[in-house]
């Protein structure tokens, strides 16, 4: 048991530089975690814009799409 006494100070300071290290490797984890998901959160505001902009401009092209049934005789009348 006395042999322990002696490496006593290098082993605490082993186990604490891997604590630490395995803390940093914890935060960067969980960092990068959420870093990713606002990166793909991003990406789906950013389809989602393009979406709508696109049925925005369908819906702007026509119009009244009654009377556009009406002039290409299509709409039935009931």
């Amino acid at each position: 048991m006395a042999i322990w006494l002696k490496f006593k100070v290098y082993i605490l300071s082993i186990g604490a530089a891997l604590a630490a290290i395995f803390g940093v490797y914890l935060y960067g984890r969980k960092t990068g975690t959420y870093k990713e998901m606002e990166r793909q959160a991003e990406a789906d505001r950013k389809q989602s814009r393009e979406i709508e902009n696109a049925a925005d401009n369908a819906r702007d092209i026509d119009a009244d799409p009654l009377e556009r049934l009406r002039k290409h005789k299509k709409l039935r009348d009931l």
